[in-house]
């Protein structure tokens, strides 16, 4: 299936997430991205192993709900500085990913759109090297002053029901939204022992730049 033709067919987004060839392009990126293993240590090269009946089972688990996000994998990334802390990360298992990836196939036509031109982070045609080259036509303008804020714990304490209802504008197919709603709420898995997610989002995730 060429890219162009996942935009035009007009079945649910339901539909389209629990269709075998929307999930293998989800595959794709993930492979792409590359990344380690989540909690069931699957990783990449082995999921690849019988992809199509993998698939086939991940989209029939998704019809008949009996699909479940596993736990993410926490992983602790040091903040630049002395002193800095910790940045939280989350490692989903692949399967959670190609849904998630998938996702974001879906979504990014239909959000994207709404953010504003001076955002650049994690955007399609957008980098950061776009960001410096507006930054420094700014500065060519005569702008004296550089602010830079950085939300302490942002993620971490994201509400999941405004999350959800923020979404819910644009997504009117509510089992997506469920389906986004049990990825928020799978938990996580620390040095072995589960951990709920009743707030929070998954930084390192597929669709993170869409749910934020």
């Amino acid at each position: 299936m060429r890219q162009l033709e996942l935009f035009v067919d007009q079945r649910s987004l339901f539909d389209k997430l629990c269709d075998p060839a929307y999930l293998k392009e989800g595959f794709k990126a993930v492979k792409r991205n590359g990344g380690s293993a989540g909690t069931d240590g699957v990783t990449v090269k082995v999921f690849a192993c019988g992809l199509s009946d993998k698939l086939g089972e991940l989209s029939r688990s998704l019809k008949d709900w009996t699909y479940q996000p596993s736990p993410v994998r926490r992983v602790e990334i040091p903040k630049p500085g002395k002193g800095s802390g910790v940045r939280l990360l989350g490692v989903p298992c692949i399967k959670d990913r190609v849904v998630q990836a998938t996702l974001k196939i879906l979504l990014e036509p239909l959000i994207d759109p709404s953010f504003s031109d001076n955002s650049y982070g994690f955007r399609p045609g957008r980098s950061q090297r776009h960001a410096v080259e507006a930054a420094q036509q700014i500065v060519n303008t005569g702008k004296e002053y550089v602010v830079d804020i950085d939300m302490s714990k942002f993620f971490d304490r994201v509400n999941h029901d405004r999350l959800i209802h923020g979404l819910s504008q644009f997504v009117s197919d509510k089992r997506i939204l469920r389906i986004v709603g049990m990825t928020l709420r799978s938990g996580v898995v620390k040095d072995g022992v589960f951990y709920t997610s009743p707030e929070g989002t998954v930084q390192g995730s597929p669709p993170e730049p869409l749910v934020n």
